[in-house]
Formats: structure tokens, C-alpha cells, sequence
């Protein structure tokens, strides 16, 4: 894919946080971008790879490689070039085409309680445009209509997503990256332990990789709970056929590969777009009923990941 683009002199990235969403990519992404030893661009998730992902959130970079690369061009030398793109890891051909660009990359997976996962996708994707149904039981109940391309807003830019309980099958997910990589090549990390002791886990992400794992470092990104500041403004957006997601995606893209203005002054206008659209506030608590409903429901995925990963997760089953 890249090979074939004849641009081998330009920096490529070597290593994937391939998702799965809401699990701590964007933080990973952003202490990664602080080490001296690696380049991550400031533009995240530009899924290039994937071809089977859903929406115009996935077209940006697909087929091409020339816009795709650009974001890399500012890499000076760094052992390590990377890039995230949580969609990785629901899609069925990303792992063999990625393989296909370079079969020495590392993978990283990070995987989270799949109905604390979804909940949060849901939400997140309310926030962002690309779901219009304001219950989480509801959207859950529309995934049948969505496979037949119903009750999808004309601003969804990941219809991918919205089969919320397909992208949290982790057991079907993960053993692609291990018979495509080897398992040597596919570091899993689980949320918990990220939300619990960062510094180690980052430890373990630096020697994964082969880079300085002493380097100081300051443990302080969070993700928390988005919702819009202004309602109004959403429903303009919305209503145009636009969202949040694929304005910040041009203005990021912009800010990475723009050289005519200082990259500071360039990040402020992204940041400022955003800080003015957004609140922070904490996510109710789903109803008991349907965490239970959905525990059960993915307690068998559960048990084969915990096989598969050798590591019990059956606190998972209880998880809030």
C-alpha cells in the first residue's frame, strides 16, 4: 500500500495502538508523544488501515498515502514512529494490512470491562453527532435496523460504531493481531491497570517497544465524560449533515501539516474550536437491569478473553 506510493525516504510509523476505543488510547497516545524517543503526530486517529470501517470518518486517509504520510514528515530520527487509530481492532482486514505495510510493526491493545466500553461510546458518540437515539437501551435495541442502513443520522461519521455490542467482542478481536503478528509483537494492556498504576504500565508500553523506560514523566491526561455545551450549536452541526468528530479531524490535520504558522498558534485554534463546544460531566450510572442484562450477555466473551489472556477478568462481570 505504502511500498507501492514509492515513498520509502519518508518517516513511517512502526508501531499501532490499534484501539479499542474509549480503553485509554488517547492518553497513551499523549504520553507517547512526550518521549524523546518516539514521534506520535498530533493528529490522532487517521485509520488508514481498516478497510472494511464504516463512515466518512474512515475515508479521510484511505488510499491516500501521500496525505497519510504527511503526518509523520516532522519525525527527527526517533527509533519509534507511531500512530492510533482504536477502530483497528473491530475491523477484520486492518490487521493483515497492516501487516501487509510492515509485518516488524508492534501492536498495542487496550481492552476495558465491554459494557463500561460501550456505555462510554454511546456516550461519547451523543457528544460528537454520530448517534442521534438518546437512550443507551434503545441504540442497543437499533443495532438489527441499523445492519439494513436504518435509523443512522445523516451526520454519522462512524456507522461502524453504532453495532456498539460488535466492537466490544474483544475474544474475536484480539487473535487476529496474534496470528498475524505473534503474540511477542501484540502487547495487551488492560484499562485497570492503566487507571490504576500509569507510571508501571507505561513502563511495560517502553519496554515493549525497546525505548528508555526511566525517562520523568507526567501522568496527568484524562478522558473524562464530554457532553455539548451548547445544544443549539450541535443541532446546526448535525442538522447540516456535519459533526464535531470530522471538524476537528480538518482543523487537526490542518494544525499537523500546515508549515506557514507556528504549530503552537495552530493547536490553539483546534483546542479553542473544541473547549468552546464542550462541558465535562459525569456519566449517570446505567440502570442495574441493563448492567446485569448486558454482564450476562458478555460473560462468555469475558471467560475466552481471560483464557485467551491467560488472566482473569471476571471482575469485569461487576465492574461500574
Amino acid at each position: 500500500m505504502l511500498r507501492a506510493a514509492g515513498l520509502n525516504a519518508v518517516p513511517k510509523p512502526n508501531f499501532f495502538i490499534v484501539g479499542a476505543p474509549k480503553c485509554g488510547t488517547t492518553s497513551l497516545h499523549e504520553y507517547l508523544q512526550r518521549h524523546p524517543d518516539v514521534f506520535m503526530p498530533y493528529y490522532k486517529e487517521p485509520h488508514f488501515f481498516g478497510s472494511d470501517l464504516d463512515g466518512s470518518r474512515f475515508r479521510q486517509f484511505r488510499a491516500k498515502p501521500d496525505r497519510y504520510l504527511k503526518l509523520f514528515r516532522d519525525a527527527r530520527g526517533q527509533s519509534r514512529i507511531g500512530e492510533s487509530s482504536p477502530w483497528y481492532l473491530v475491523s477484520q482486514r486492518a490487521a493483515s494490512e497492516i501487516y501487509d505495510y510492515d509485518p516488524a510493526a508492534k501492536i498495542i491493545i487496550m481492552l476495558r470491562s465491554p459494557v463500561d466500553m460501550m456505555y462510554s461510546m454511546w456516550s461519547q458518540f451523543r457528544y460528537s453527532g454520530n448517534e442521534q437515539i438518546s437512550s443507551f437501551a434503545e441504540a442497543l435495541a437499533a443495532e438489527s435496523d441499523r445492519r439494513k442502513n436504518k435509523r443512522i443520522c445523516r451526520a454519522a461519521h462512524c456507522i461502524t460504531g453504532l453495532q456498539y455490542r460488535q466492537m466490544a467482542r474483544f475474544s474475536q478481536q484480539v487473535p487476529r493481531y496474534f496470528e498475524v503478528f505473534g503474540r511477542e509483537n501484540v502487547l495487551v494492556i488492560i484499562f485497570d491497570d492503566f487507571r490504576s498504576d500509569t507510571a508501571a504500565t507505561f513502563r511495560q508500553v517502553c519496554e515493549f517497544l525497546g525505548i528508555a523506560s526511566d525517562v520523568p514523566m507526567r501522568f496527568d491526561i484524562r478522558n473524562p465524560n464530554k457532553k455539548t455545551r451548547l445544544a443549539w450549536l450541535q443541532q446546526l452541526i448535525v442538522g447540516s449533515g456535519f459533526s464535531l468528530m470530522l471538524l476537528k479531524d480538518r482543523l487537526s490535520y490542518l494544525a499537523t501539516t500546515h508549515s506557514l504558522v507556528p504549530f503552537r498558534y495552530r493547536t490553539r485554534v483546534v483546542e479553542g474550536v473544541i473547549a468552546a463546544y464542550t462541558r465535562f460531566e459525569q456519566r449517570s450510572p446505567l440502570t442495574p437491569e441493563l448492567r446485569q442484562s448486558l454482564q450476562r450477555e458478555f460473560a462468555g466473551d469475558i471467560d475466552a478473553l481471560s483464557l485467551l489472556l491467560d488472566r482473569d477478568l471476571s471482575h469485569w462481570y461487576g465492574e461500574e
